[in-house]
């Protein structure tokens, strides 16, 4: 949850330096801000408001008019200027911190960057091509963006990082909110050599069920192995074997079905789980073995990494954001209309008309987009 303290004097540093900075009052209003030579355009501030207002939108429900609204014991309008400030200080920290340590964008983190923006233009661009947004400044703002984000994050973070993280407190994280376990499936169904399929009558299920059930208390005692199992029942009803490798879950993003059964089992002991098309016969393993594992995949060590500490990590660019004296175009900035952007984004926060079929629509001389649509969003001199 966002800081209403942090961003209050995040703002009031702003001000003062543009008491001394004449590029803050500028005539020219085709930029929000900027820091050497790196320059965002208005363009990509008018996103981080829509954005900021989308979130607040979230916050009060739908049933309110969100510019109305109290939002963390503050007025909502500032609540998400504040916000969408918050997002361009942390632009900047990004990309002062990423040129800091040497880090740069490889041809996959370029490719990545492309489809990103593909994708999500074709989803924004209605609400924000008519505020003066252009798929540039969207590509910059958001996916150039997020993309060094990640890695300097994972940079600070991971090993010889300014904040690197001991293997303990990740190790820690994982046996707290992970559950690792092994299954294997038998379908409620049977099918014929034409591929089709038939639903099994009960006294079917109540017999397979009885046989699973057996298998279960043999592994519990210790005298049969999942695998085995799994390979016994393939051989008794002539199928092929349907054992899982051992899988890591999210403890809060399971099936209440099988967290309450695992949340009841000991380490290798198994249980019979009934859902709907499908018996599973489901072994708790220790969740240890599973993080010794994670060790061994730097995909998935990466990506418990930003699961972890990004919420925390976010805050903090906005924090050093505010401090590294980022030149901001006041007049530019105030010029941008937010009720404006609240009719493009609905009471909902996302427009109604944005639709991914527009993602392959190019715009006609995108280089113009921003100065000739940021009228639209903006107030006349």
């Amino acid at each position: 949850m966002r800081n209403f303290f942090k961003r209050a004097a995040a703002g009031a540093v702003a001000l003062a330096m543009c008491a001394g900075l004449a590029g803050c009052y500028s005539e020219d209003k085709t930029w929000a801000a900027k820091l050497g030579e790196d320059t965002l355009p208005i363009g990509g501030y008018i996103y981080y408001l829509s954005s900021a207002y989308s979130q607040g939108a979230s916050e009060v429900g739908t049933d309110t008019d969100v510019l109305n609204a109290t939002i963390e014991d503050q007025n909502a309008q500032d609540w998400i200027k504040d916000a969408a400030m918050d997002s361009l200080y942390s632009y900047y920290f990004v990309s002062q911190k990423f040129n800091e340590l040497g880090l740069s964008l490889d041809e996959e983190d370029q490719t990545a960057i492309e489809n990103a923006t593909s994708s999500m233009w074709g989803y924004f661009r209605t609400p924000l091509e008519p505020l003066g947004v252009a798929q540039s400044s969207f590509r910059q703002a958001y996916s150039v963006y997020n993309m060094k984000l990640k890695k300097l994050m994972l940079t600070m973070y991971g090993k010889s990082g300014e904040m690197e993280l001991s293997e303990d407190e990740l190790r820690e994280y994982y046996a707290g909110n992970y559950t690792y376990y092994q299954y294997f499936l038998v379908n409620h169904s049977t099918t014929d050599d034409d591929g089709n399929s038939t639903p099994m009558e009960d006294d079917e299920k109540a017999e397979i069920k009885e046989r699973l059930d057996d298998y279960v208390e043999l592994i519990n005692n210790g005298r049969q192995t999942l695998d085995e199992a799994a390979a016994n029942y393939a051989n008794a009803s002539s199928t092929e074997p349907n054992l899982s490798e051992p899988v890591s879950v999210r403890t809060s993003s399971m099936s209440a079905l099988f967290a309450d059964a695992l949340k009841e089992l000991d380490n290798d002991k198994a249980t019979l789980v009934d859902a709907s098309s499908y018996y599973y016969v489901v072994q708790k393993l220790d969740v240890s073995d599973g993080f010794e594992a994670l060790l061994e995949d730097q995909d998935r060590m990466d990506n418990l990494i930003l699961e972890m500490k990004q919420e925390e990590f976010l805050d903090y660019t906005m924090e050093q954001g505010a401090n590294v004296g980022v030149e901001v175009n006041q007049k530019a900035i105030a010029s941008v209309k937010l009720s404006k952007v609240a009719d493009a984004m609905g009471k909902k926060g996302v427009s109604s008309e944005a639709s991914s079929s527009e993602a392959s629509e190019t715009s006609s001389e995108e280089s113009s987009e921003e100065s000739s649509g940021e009228e639209s969003a903006s107030s006349e001199e």
